[in-house]
C-alpha cells in the first residue's frame, strides 16, 4: 500500500483516476463505518472532496447524515470531511451545531475532546456576525460543563469553557443567559483563589479573564462597580497577558459608565487586598478609606520600574481596547512581562496621584521611579501615551510651587528638560524623543533622586552645565563621558553609559543619535582592553546595533566590518559566553536583505575554532550557518570537505548533531548523493544545510 499513497498526488492530477476513485467509493458508508483506510488518509480523501463533490451531492449526503447523526463515526477525519459537505451546501450553522452537542456530551477523558473544540472554535469563527442563530437547546448545561471542568483545581480542562465562550461571542444570546452564565462563574468555589493566583501558571487565571471580558461585553449590564475591588487585588499592573486582560475588562467598566474612578488612587495585587479586604466574594460590600498618596508611592518597586524602563514597550498604546495582547519575542527587547509595570495602568494610576490637592512628596516620587517612568514613556511610539505623560509633567510642576530647596532641584530639572524638547526639531506632535535619549533622561532622574555614587554627581554637572538639555545634535549622552574625571570610578559609570545605549537601541533614530556621537571606535578600544564585563555589553550593543536595517548592510558596513577585525585578533582569549554573543550578532546580521562573503568567512573561523567548546555553543553556531546560507546562495566556495568535516566532527563531540544525522552526512560526503535517499530531512540540525553547501 505504501508505493500506492506515494503515487496519490499524481494520480489526484488525472481527472479520469478522480472520477474512478470517487465511483468506488460509498462516502455515506465510509463515514458510517470509518473503516481505517479512510482514518489514515484523511488528506486524500478532503482532496478528492473538494475537487469532485458538487453542491447537489453535498446537499443530498448532508441530509442523509442529519436524519440520524448517531451512526455518524466522531473521527478527525470523519468530521473534517463533513465540515467540508456542510460548506459546500452551505449547513455549516446545522454542522456546528451538532458539534457543540456531541462535545459537551463527551466525558472530560474522551481523547476527541482537544481535536473537537478546536474545530468547533475554527468553524464558528468562519460564522458571519456576531449574532449568529446558532440553536443551542440548553445554555445552563453548557455553562455548567465549561465553567465546573475549566475551573478544576486539579487538571483542568479548557476546551469546554474555550467553545463556550466563543459561542457567547458568536451567538445571539438572551441577557438572562449571559447574566445567569455570570453568576455561575463568580459563584464557583474556586473561583476566587484562581482570580488571586499569582503562580507561574497562569493559563486557568488566563481562561477565567477571557470569558469574564467576553460576558461583559456581550451585556454590559453585568458590569457593577462592587466587582472591581477584586480585579484590582487580582491585577499586578505589570504587562503579563492576564494583566492587559484584565486592564481591559477594567477599562470595559469605565467605557459603560461604572465610575471606577471611585476608587482612586489606584492599587493592585496585595496593596489592594490589604486595603480592601476582599476575601471570598466578587463583592465588596464597603468602599474603604481612599490611600494617601504617600501610601501608594510606597508600593511602587523601584526594582520593577528599572525593568520596565530598561526594556520598556515602546509599541505599548494608552488606549488598550485598540491593541491585541502583546506578546514578548525572542528579541533584543525580550522580557518577562510579569516583572514589568504597565505603561497604560502606571500613567492613569500617576496622573490620579497628582491630579488631588493632597500633599506630595517630591522627594518620596522620584525616589520611588514614577519621574523616570514618564521620561520613558516620552519616547513611546503611541501619541496618546506621550500626551498622558507631557500631561504628567505639568501637573508635577503645579507641585513644585512650594519654594523648598529640593523642589527647586526638581523644578530646574524640569525646565532644563523642557528647554531641550522645545528646540527639538521633530515633526510628531506632541514631541517624540529618540527611546535612547528619553532612557538618558530616565536613568539621569533615577541616578540623582537615588544618590547613585558616583553617577549622580557626574548627572549634577551635566544639569548645571547649560540651562537647557541638548537633544539634538551631539546630545547630553555624549557630553555624560566628558565630565567623567575619577580615573577609579570610570569604570562603573562607562557601564552605566553603556547600559542606556544598549536598551535604548529601538529604531533608526536611535542609530542616527549613536552615529553621529562617533563611538565605534570607543568601543572597539574598550572592548580589546576592558574586562569580561565591558566586552559582554560591547556585543550586546553591537547585537542591537545589527537588529536595525541601514546599520547592518549585511555585514559590509563599518560596524559589523569593525567588530569581526577585532574579534579576529582576540579569538583566543574570547569566553563562551561572548562567543554566543558573536553567533547571535552573525544571527541578527543574517535577517539583512543579504549576507556578505565577509560574514561567512567569520563564521567559518570561529565555528571551526571554538565551535566544540560546549553543546550551547555548538547549537548556536548551527543555527547561525542556517540563517547565513538561507541569504547566500553561493556558499559552496566557502566550505571545503576538510572544513565540513570539521563542522561534522564538532557536532558529534558536543552531541547536538545525531549519530543518524552525522552517518547520513559522512555517507553523502563519502558517496555523494548517487542512490542515497534522505526522508525528513527537516529533523535534522545540519543535513540540509550541507546538502545545500554541496548542490552549490
Amino acid at each position: 500500500m505504501s508505493a500506492f499513497y506515494q503515487r496519490i498526488p499524481l494520480m489526484i492530477c488525472d481527472p479520469t483516476l478522480v472520477i474512478i476513485i470517487k465511483n468506488k467509493i460509498d462516502a455515506y458508508k465510509m463515514l458510517v463505518d470509518s473503516p481505517q483506510w479512510f482514518n489514515e488518509n484523511e488528506d486524500l480523501f478532503l482532496g478528492l472532496h473538494a475537487i469532485e463533490f458538487d453542491e447537489n451531492e453535498c446537499n443530498e449526503l448532508f441530509t442523509k447524515l442529519k436524519t440520524n447523526w448517531s451512526i455518524l463515526k466522531i473521527t478527525k477525519a470523519a468530521v473534517s470531511f463533513v465540515d467540508l459537505v456542510a460548506s459546500k451546501c452551505n449547513k455549516e450553522l446545522e454542522f456546528v451545531q451538532f458539534l457543540v452537542e456531541v462535545l459537551f456530551s463527551l466525558v472530560p477523558e474522551n481523547d476527541n475532546i482537544t481535536w473537537l473544540s478546536n474545530q468547533i472554535i475554527s468553524n464558528l469563527k468562519l460564522l458571519e456576525g456576531t449574532n449568529c442563530p446558532i440553536q443551542i437547546s440548553d445554555w445552563d448545561t453548557l455553562a455548567m460543563k465549561a465553567v465546573k471542568y475549566g475551573l478544576k483545581e486539579e487538571n483542568p480542562d479548557y476546551s469546554f469553557i474555550r467553545v463556550f465562550k466563543s459561542l457567547i461571542k458568536k451567538a445571539n444570546v438572551d441577557v438572562c443567559i449571559v447574566k445567569k452564565s455570570f453568576e455561575l462563574l463568580a459563584g464557583y468555589s474556586q473561583f476566587s483563589n484562581i482570580m488571586l493566583n499569582r503562580d507561574s501558571n497562569q493559563v486557568q487565571k488566563e481562561e477565567v479573564l477571557k470569558l469574564i471580558e467576553t460576558l461583559v461585553k456581550k451585556e454590559p449590564s453585568v458590569m457593577v462597580l462592587s466587582h472591581v475591588p477584586l480585579y484590582l487585588c487580582s491585577y499586578n499592573a505589570s504587562l503579563s497577558t492576564t494583566d492587559q486582560i484584565l486592564l481591559r475588562i477594567l477599562f470595559h467598566y469605565e467605557e459603560s459608565s461604572v465610575p471606577v474612578s471611585n476608587y482612586r488612587p489606584y492599587l493592585w495585587g496585595s496593596f489592594a487586598i490589604s486595603h480592601y479586604q476582599v476575601k471570598n466574594h466578587l463583592i465588596s460590600k464597603t468602599l474603604n478609606s481612599f490611600p494617601s498618596t504617600t501610601e501608594v508611592l510606597s508600593y511602587v518597586p523601584l526594582k520593577r520600574i528599572k525593568a520596565t524602563i530598561s526594556k520598556f514597550p515602546v509599541d505599548r498604546i494608552l488606549h488598550i481596547q485598540k491593541q491585541k495582547i502583546i506578546i514578548p519575542s525572542k528579541t533584543k527587547n525580550s522580557f518577562n512581562p510579569s516583572k514589568m509595570f504597565d505603561p497604560a495602568f502606571f500613567l492613569p494610576m500617576i496622573s490620579s496621584l497628582l491630579a488631588t490637592e493632597a500633599p506630595l512628596s517630591i522627594e518620596k516620587f522620584n525616589r520611588s521611579g514614577c519621574l523616570s517612568m514618564v521620561f520613558a514613556c516620552l519616547g513611546s511610539n503611541d501619541v496618546s501615551m506621550r500626551l498622558a505623560a507631557y500631561h504628567i509633567l505639568i501637573l508635577l510642576r503645579s507641585h513644585l510651587f512650594c519654594r523648598r530647596a529640593e523642589n527647586l532641584f526638581w523644578d530646574h530639572v524640569l525646565n532644563w528638560v523642557s528647554g531641550g524638547i522645545q528646540h527639538l526639531n521633530t515633526k510628531s506632535e506632541p514631541p517624540q524623543l529618540p527611546m535612547i535619549q528619553a532612557l538618558f533622561l530616565s536613568r539621569v532622574v533615577l541616578a540623582i533622586a537615588n544618590h547613585e555614587k558616583p553617577i549622580d554627581t557626574t548627572c549634577c554637572k551635566l544639569l548645571l552645565a547649560r540651562p537647557v538639555a541638548q537633544l539634538q545634535h551631539i546630545p547630553e549622552l555624549k557630553s555624560f563621558l566628558s565630565l567623567i574625571t575619577c580615573p577609579k570610578e570610570k569604570q562603573l559609570q562607562m557601564h552605566w553609559f553603556f547600559e542606556i545605549i544598549r536598551d535604548g537601541l529601538h529604531s533608526r533614530s536611535d542609530w542616527l543619535i549613536l552615529k553621529e556621537m562617533d563611538l565605534l571606535n570607543l568601543f572597539m578600544i574598550v572592548y580589546r582592553c576592558g574586562v569580561l564585563k565591558d566586552r559582554i555589553i560591547i556585543l550586546e550593543i553591537m547585537k542591537s546595533v545589527f537588529s536595525i536595517e541601514p546599520a547592518t548592510n549585511g555585514g559590509t558596513g563599518q560596524w559589523a566590518t569593525s567588530l569581526m577585525v577585532t574579534l579576529s585578533i582576540c579569538i583566543k582569549t574570547l569566553s563562551n559566553e561572548e562567543i554566543i554573543l558573536i553567533f547571535e550578532c552573525l544571527q541578527v546580521l543574517s535577517n539583512s536583505s543579504f549576507i556578505s562573503n565577509f560574514a561567512i568567512d567569520f563564521w567559518l573561523l570561529i565555528f571551526l575554532e571554538l565551535g566544540n567548546n560546549t553543546p550551547v555553543i555548538c547549537l548556536k553556531g548551527f543555527v547561525t550557518l542556517n540563517n547565513l546560507i538561507s541569504k547566500y546562495k553561493n556558499v559552496g566556495e566557502f566550505f571545503s570537505k576538510d572544513n565540513i568535516k570539521i563542522i561534522l566532527n564538532h557536532g558529534e563531540t558536543t552531541k547536538v548533531l545525531t549519530d543518524d544525522e552525522v552517518f547520513e552526512c559522512q555517507s553523502i560526503l563519502k558517496h555523494g548523493f548517487n542512490n542515497i535517499k534522505i526522508e525528513e530531512t527537516n529533523s535534522y540540525i545540519f543535513l540540509p544545510t550541507m546538502i545545500q553547501i554541496l548542490n552549490n
